[in-house]
């Protein structure tokens, strides 16, 4: 599975290529309608971050002569016209914008007649020039119906090449599907095995005095009165708890390996900072990795220490709760893939 990435970033480009790989393959089969429906569900494709600059430059073009063939000529002008901002040396792009002038000005006029499997152009009895624009190889092809002749040949030709295209392209969409849905196969796992151990955690740690908060991609852990009386001075049964957390934490690790961050939480007072945290905070997390430490196996190079901001208690910040947040939280997480967005 080494080519398989969970980034989702690949996935957004791997979904790109297979939709323009089908929009191909439904446009050189003649369903004109199918093709614009595939590309219309990728929405605004030249966007900042947008990933696969090549793909989205064939997606735009395969779009224009999408609309070039439905008679839609603003629309394909349009779409040639963010093909040149993206590449400005885009043959296809200088091609179609080229005749779409001519035939604007009146000098061409344009009929072409999409049949299953390949596209021909039938010249009017009243048309002098019939200009098609053909779904053949992923190129833009200007076939001229005029005074020359022969273009019927030219097209038939083209069709039968595109057949071997088709074919070619037809694996490859099989190929990025198959890609695709590796990745959501090893997300879906992913996310049950981070599931499985996030339920582990909150049963092992479940105690007497702990509510426990059980979020997407950790747990908190969340005293019901405060840790510390005063300053960075802990009371008796915060240690007592705190010990008691960290036993089972040594024992939690051993089967399913966690990282814990200790978030100490004070209380803005007159005169003090009211936001960006605070030396008593990150004071308190300091003593409450030593108990979560000092009678199991766990170091305190093991815990992150963080001070919260005072506004973030985890109480609402009254001042009947002002002695519930002179504490410290924990937040569990299982190490691992990251959660899914």
């Amino acid at each position: 599975m080494s080519e398989v990435t969970d980034n989702p970033v690949d996935g957004r480009a791997l979904h790109l290529q297979l939709t323009v790989s089908r929009a191909h393959s439904a446009a050189r089969a003649g369903d004109l309608d199918l093709a614009a429906r595939l590309l219309d569900e990728l929405g605004e494709l030249d966007g900042p971050g947008e990933p696969g600059r090549a793909t989205v430059v064939a997606a735009l073009n395969l779009r224009a002569k999408v609309h070039a063939q439905r008679g839609e000529l603003p629309e394909a002008d349009a779409c040639w016209s963010r093909v040149e901002a993206l590449a400005p040396d885009d043959p296809d792009a200088a091609a179609g914008r080229r005749t779409l002038a001519k035939i604007a000005a009146g000098r061409r006029h344009a009929r072409p007649v999409v049949h299953t499997g390949r596209v021909a152009v039938i010249a009017g009895a009243l048309a002098a020039t019939v200009v098609g624009v053909a779904l053949i190889g992923g190129a833009v092809k200007l076939i001229d119906g005029g005074e020359g002749g022969g273009s019927g040949s030219v097209a038939e030709a083209e069709a039968d090449n595109g057949s071997e295209r088709l074919s070619e392209e037809s694996r490859r969409a099989d190929e990025l599907k198959a890609r695709l849905a590796a990745i959501e196969g090893d997300r879906a796992a992913d996310a049950e095995q981070r599931d499985s151990a996030l339920d582990e955690v909150a049963k092992r740690l479940a105690m007497p005095g702990v509510e426990i908060r059980r979020h997407a991609g950790d747990v908190q852990l969340v005293f019901r009165t405060g840790v510390f009386p005063y300053d960075s001075v802990i009371g008796p049964e915060g240690a007592e708890a705190l010990t008691e957390i960290g036993r089972r934490l040594a024992d939690l690790s051993a089967g399913t390996p966690v990282e814990t961050t200790v978030v100490g939480h004070s209380v803005a007072v007159p005169g003090g900072a009211p936001s960006g945290g605070s030396v008593v905070a990150l004071n308190r997390a300091r003593v409450a990795a030593q108990y979560l430490a000092q009678d199991s196996d766990l170091r305190l190079t093991d815990f992150r220490l963080v001070s919260a901001d005072q506004r973030r208690g985890p109480f609402p910040a009254t001042a009947a709760n002002a002695p519930r947040n002179r504490t410290v939280t924990l937040l569990i997480t299982p190490k691992g893939p990251p959660p899914t967005p």
